[in-house]
This record gives structure tokens, C-alpha cells and sequence, in this order.
């Protein structure tokens, strides 16, 4: 019995020694992130995308003052990333109703700060311009030159 009672406490000691020599072991590592900046272009009514409210310019043949009027587009950068705004073409005549009209940005350039910066496209007509238009009232609806193209370069 007292062998037993030995061989018992023999293994109970063990149990016990071998808890408190338990050991841990660490290893580090890098977590490595790679971001492929970008920028957007959005209009007030399109959230995402790069949907811009149409610029509409009304104007009477021969009017004494030039016709002026806006549309506003935001564009949203990685933070940080600088990048410039560019107009396919500041003067254009529109082939249907050959007027002369211009384009022009409230700022050409800017850093992504990740939210939403507004710019305004302007666009004027000129005044004292006759126009071609065989009724009373025409739109350049069959115009082809009248889309125009907004560029960010980042």
C-alpha cells in the first residue's frame, strides 16, 4: 500500500512539475498593405460614378449680354494624392445651332483629402451672336460636338 501511495504521489509530483516548466514561444511578422490610389468624379444628383448634372445655356440671337450658367461636380481623392482638372475643349461652336460658347473650371487642380471637393464648370456665350435656328425656338438636340469630356489626372 505504501508503494502504491508512493507511485501515486510520484506521478501526482510530476503532473505537477511538468505545469509549472510549461513554456510559449513568439514570432512577429509584417502585415504588408498595398493601395492603388483613385479619384472620382461625381455629380449633385449621381452619388457614385462619374455622372455630371448637364450644363444648360439658354440664349436669344443678338442678346446685348452674355449668357452665363453652371453646372457643379465634386471629385473625391485618395488623401493625399494631388491631381489636375481638364476640359476637352474651353471654346466650342456648336454645329447645330452655331453659337460660340466657352468653358471654364473654378480650379484646375487639387489634393484628395477622401471626401467630396466641389468644383463648377461655367459655361458663357457670348453676346451679340446671331445663331442658325429655322423657327422660333430650336435646341442643339442633333448637335454632334455638343458632349463634353471632364478629365481628372492624378
Amino acid at each position: 500500500m505504501k508503494k502504491m501511495a508512493l507511485a501515486a504521489f510520484m506521478t501526482y509530483a510530476g503532473l505537477i512539475g511538468m505545469s509549472t516548466h510549461a513554456a510559449t514561444a513568439t514570432g512577429n511578422f509584417d502585415v504588408n498593405l498595398t493601395l492603388t490610389s483613385k479619384c472620382e468624379i461625381n455629380g449633385a444628383a449621381a452619388p457614385t460614378g462619374a455622372v455630371i448634372t448637364n450644363l444648360d445655356l439658354i440664349y436669344t440671337s443678338f442678346q446685348t449680354t452674355d449668357a452665363t450658367a453652371t453646372t457643379n461636380l465634386n471629385v473625391r481623392c485618395t488623401d493625399g494624392l494631388s491631381y489636375s482638372l481638364g476640359l476637352d475643349n474651353t471654346t466650342v461652336t456648336d454645329d447645330a445651332l452655331k453659337l460660340q460658347y466657352t468653358l471654364a473650371l473654378s480650379s484646375t487642380s487639387g489634393a484628395g483629402n477622401g471626401t467630396d471637393q466641389p468644383f463648377t464648370v461655367t459655361g458663357t456665350i457670348a453676346k451679340n451672336q446671331a445663331g442658325t435656328c429655322t423657327s422660333a425656338f430650336c435646341t442643339n438636340s442633333a448637335a454632334t460636338n455638343k458632349q463634353r469630356t471632364l478629365t481628372v489626372t492624378y
